[in-house]
């Protein structure tokens, strides 16, 4: 390859958690002298990464598993409420039997204070 042709990494990602070495020139890493602390320093970094991506990838699973835990939770409440709950027929009905029963109240409460007299 020509010497005006460098191949050069030169990356941007904007995620923290990955390191990217910029500037590298890839073409160091196979002239006859090797430059070990170059290779050295592109396995070091893309061991890095590697763990970096792994840790992101357990994280994101682990949050996936806390979101079907949490929707599994909803869902059993929603059925609870549902079961639990009172509909409006429901309340009107006994509103009415409420209402049957104060009106015998007051009734007797009526016949009793005619007794008294």
């Amino acid at each position: 390859m020509k010497k005006n042709s460098l191949h050069r990494i030169s990356t941007e990602i904007t995620s923290e958690k990955i390191k990217i070495v910029n500037d590298i020139d890839l073409n160091a890493l196979f002239n006859l002298n090797y430059n070990f602390d170059l290779l050295k320093g592109i396995i070091e970094t893309l061991l890095k990464n590697q763990g970096s991506l792994q840790k992101q990838l357990d994280d994101i699973y682990l949050s996936e598993e806390d979101k079907e835990k949490n929707i599994q939770a909803m869902e059993k409440d929603i059925s609870l409420l549902k079961e639990n709950s009172v509909n409006k027929n429901d309340f009107k009905d006994l509103q009415n039997e409420v209402e049957k029963i104060n009106g015998h109240i007051k009734q007797s409460d009526r016949k009793i204070d005619e007794c008294k007299f």
